[in-house]
């Protein structure tokens, strides 16, 4: 009797595995990945934030959310969004546009009761969170019922550097995770391009965020550049790692000069963080130096305490660099940062109203020059570095990818797979798709149908194949999830929180030392006194 059940499962898993073989053999398609808009996007306030628009509960409420790594889950802030970092304390509209919007779990009829268990175990010091379980519309064709939010109950300690909502996107990531196993995109793939956000709208142009794949429209027409993620005990928060071999002022008489000291033999490793707020932090001596010393200007500078957090200011009567700067990688990937992305008015929140308000007097320079305790530091490439820079990471394959961006409003979306190739024949497009997020579901081709006897007993035969497929997948599933909440959430994950946790706040300390962000975490610097605003003016704003 043992001999024969034993026997009758081995059959049974036989036909699985030959008819789960014989679907992959024969799967010529995959589902088109999918894209977000990443602009200005408008708030409950009526006032807008910049980031990646996605909706929240029913009736939707926006939001500006901004990818973050290593964090796994998805946050938001409520209408209390705990913006005590700032001096001044705002008003409720005012932290809604810091916060990148304000989730009311009340004002949504979506709302569910979420679980501990849907929410991946994080090893830092993120906002202690409450729970819940609600709609999140990603575009006009997708959206996940009963996705697993957290919303913050306190401040962070991040202040300007990383103070909106995040979509987590790390190694085990409750989005990915959902959109693969319900069968959305084919790879736990995401890319990111930040657009650009100059001072007038002639020089903004949206961006994107594609999960499953990226955007080929935005690629301009050089190589793609591979590199590995790095383990979870790299110094690098983001396991993306890239060095540096030149940066280069591009003049607009045609003269280009490196910022790079002749007797500098050795390259800089840098850190890329697709939300930091500039294009880059980079050691004050000799980089900065050369740089303010090459275009004219002044050496000490104050820090803007706005959306370009930390970054340097210009004085009213400075000289203001006006060329261009090329960036050059060990991999071969040359970008070009236009002056209009490097060069932009200094943009700060209005505390009562949340409107954008911007200087034109006192320009910030896109660049935190780090100094004094953070000399050492890993220097980090920010979101302005991906105007410049495409960005793919595909973490099934662990690895990333970059291109020079083409500026683009055009959209040519492509499916990578779990292996990091291009899927060549996407399926046909389909409807608009709400998907429960509480259970992965499965997705077929449609197949013909035959009208002949033959045709009814054929198709008989393979529901049953196909319905052991379906106890095939289930079983999958269910053994990937396990395996995925045990040895992610005590290996990897751990790891690279700990980057996190064994990073002490930096003591109070003097003005003139201007701390910066360390590399190996998001904790923040003393924030200094901010200087009056002069000729203060509505920030212009595209769309």
């Amino acid at each position: 009797m043992l001999e024969s059940a034993t026997r009758h499962r081995c059959v049974i898993a036989s036909l699985v595995i030959a008819s789960v073989t014989s679907v992959r053999a024969s799967d010529a398609c995959a589902l088109n990945p999918i894209a977000v808009r990443v602009g200005n996007i408008t708030l409950e306030n009526h006032q807008v934030a910049r980031g990646a628009e996605i909706h929240v509960g029913d009736p939707p409420q926006p939001f500006a959310f901004l990818p973050q790594w290593p964090y796994n889950t998805s946050f938001v802030y409520g209408i209390d969004g705990h913006c005590i970092f700032k001096r001044n304390p705002p008003s409720r509209d005012g932290c809604t546009t810091i916060r990148g919007g304000a989730y009311d779990a009340f004002a949504s009829k979506t709302r569910k009761v979420a679980y501990p268990d849907d929410f991946p175990h994080e090893n830092g010091p993120f906002p202690e969170t409450t729970l819940a379980a609600d709609r999140l519309k990603l575009n006009e064709d997708v959206t996940l019922t009963e996705f697993p939010l957290e919303v913050a109950l306190n401040d962070w300690g991040a202040q300007g550097y990383h103070p909106m909502a995040s979509i987590g996107l790390g190694a085990n990531s409750t989005l990915l995770n959902q959109l693969q196993e319900s069968g959305k995109i084919a790879s736990r793939t995401w890319s990111f391009f930040w657009g650009r956000n100059g001072g007038s709208s002639a020089s903004q142009i949206d961006g994107s965020l594609v999960f499953g794949g990226y955007d080929r429209a935005k690629l301009s027409s050089g190589g793609r550049y591979i590199e590995k993620l790095q383990d979870s005990t790299s110094p690098c928060a983001t396991q993306m790692i890239v060095t540096i071999t030149d940066m280069i002022l591009n003049f607009p008489n045609g003269t280009n000069v490196s910022i790079f000291p002749a007797s500098l033999s050795t390259a800089l490793t840098a850190c890329i963080v697709p939300d930091y707020p500039v294009l880059m932090t980079l050691p004050s001596d000799p980089f900065v130096s050369n740089f303010f010393r090459l275009t004219g200007a002044a050496e000490d500078h104050e820090r803007s305490f706005g959306i370009n957090y930390f970054a340097l200011k210009y004085s009213a009567h400075e000289n203001r660099y006006d060329g261009d700067m090329t960036i050059k990688l060990r991999s071969g990937l040359v970008v070009r940062v236009p002056n209009d992305q490097l060069v932009v008015p200094d943009v700060d929140i209005d505390p009562t109203t949340g409107e954008l308000v911007a200087n034109y007097t006192n320009p910030d320079l896109i660049i935190n020059g780090i100094q004094n305790v953070n000399t050492n530091d890993m220097p980090q490439l920010g979101r302005q570095f991906l105007s410049a820079a495409y960005l793919m990471v595909n973490q099934d394959a662990r690895q990333f990818s970059l291109w020079a961006a083409n500026p683009a409003s055009d959209e040519d979306l492509v499916a990578v797979d779990t292996n990091d190739v291009d899927i060549t024949a996407p399926c046909e497009a389909s409807s608009a798709a709400v998907t429960d997020s509480s259970s992965p579901t499965s997705t077929s081709s449609p197949e013909q149908t035959s009208h002949s006897s033959a045709g009814t007993i054929a198709g008989a035969a393979v529901g049953g194949v196909g319905g052991l497929v379906m106890l095939g997948v289930l079983a999958f599933w269910v053994i990937k999830r396990r395996r995925r909440e045990g040895s992610w959430k005590a290996s990897e994950q751990n790891r690279a929180m700990n980057l996190y946790a064994d990073t002490e706040f930096p003591p109070r300390q003097s003005v003139d030392t201007k701390p910066e962000l360390p590399d190996s975490s998001f904790l923040v610097p003393i924030e200094l006194e901010h200087s009056a605003r002069r000729s203060a003016v509505p920030y212009e704003l595209a769309g």
